[in-house]
């Protein structure tokens, strides 16, 4: 099959790029960072893209099959917003997909998206999907609670802070709950979309085996790294101040009031209908660490 991703460069993008290679699919990959595409993966084809420029979009997806959209932001910049690159960007790739006759598109959301959710990125996320499940192509939609593994953005950074400081800060209580899906297994997962008859049109949410509480997370964490650390709790009303502060003055922001309104209101799934479709074991929290801590 004949599949082009957007945001292959991505952590998410160059893990799923070696297990549809590995399928043997015929890849073509939409990046800003072309040479470094090319030097990752040299036997499929690399584009230069945008997916703010519809139109450049409508020749890349020339000849495609089905389209894996990756492309996401966490945190807000000068130019790259979350209206524009996640709501609009996602708008573009549909219409481009429309133009050229795309037959499936498979979409990464996240867990907690809602059209009434706590932070601005799961609303925008619910617009996307909303593009995509009103644009007549075949879809899967996946909504991924917190992936972790080799080179992820929210594990690795646990891993600097115990490596490194003598107090692990905690944002608030540390209860709000996680179920973290090791990147392998949601690659594996998502790896099987084009075949499966039974993901069409349906909008899946994946976690992990086992809900944690944050604080639990940092606990496993110093165990798996031998770390004897104590805890700081910083107060909600604290860290929204300084997070509103460095907004104003740096983008992005190294924490944002949105990060923490993602945080607090925890990040778990129902895997219900993730059982019903694919035939898959999922790797426990502690036991993915272990793999690629090795």
């Amino acid at each position: 099959m004949k599949i082009a991703i957007t945001g292959a460069t991505g952590f998410v993008g160059g893990h799923l790029v070696k297990a549809l290679s590995e399928k043997g699919h015929s890849l073509r990959l939409l990046s800003h960072r072309r040479h470094l595409a090319e030097n990752a993966i040299k036997s499929v084809e690399v584009v230069r893209g945008d997916v703010h420029d519809p139109e450049s979009l409508t020749s890349i997806f020339e000849s495609i099959d089905a389209v894996y959209h990756l492309v996401g932001i966490i945190a807000e910049t000068k130019t790259l917003t979350f209206d524009r690159t996640v709501a609009e960007g996602t708008k573009n790739v549909v219409s481009a997909c429309v133009d050229q006759g795309i037959r499936r598109i498979i979409y990464l959301s996240a867990a907690g998206t809602s059209p009434n959710a706590a932070s601005k990125y799961h609303k925008t996320k619910w617009i996307a999907e909303e593009a995509i499940r009103n644009s007549g192509i075949q879809y899967t939609i996946f909504r991924p609670s917190v992936i972790f593994g080799l080179d992820d953005g929210f594990v690795s950074m646990l891993v600097r802070i115990i490596s490194g400081f003598p107090l692990v800060p905690i944002i608030g209580d540390g209860r709000y709950q996680m179920q973290p899906v090791y990147i392998d297994d949601l690659v594996r997962i998502m790896s099987q979309a084009p075949e499966n008859e039974k993901s069409l049109n349906k909008t899946i949410e994946v976690g992990g085996p086992e809900r944690f509480q944050y604080r639990e997370i940092v606990s496993i964490l110093k165990r798996v790294l031998n770390k004897k650390r104590g805890n700081i709790y910083l107060p909600l009303w604290f860290m929204k101040m300084n997070a509103f502060l460095l907004e104003q003055v740096m983008k992005p922001a190294p924490i944002t009031r949105d990060q923490i309104a993602m945080l607090i209101a925890g990040n778990v799934c129902d895997n219900g209908k993730l059982y019903e479709v694919f035939d898959v074991e999922l790797t426990g929290f502690e036991n993915g660490l272990r793999k690629y801590k090795r």
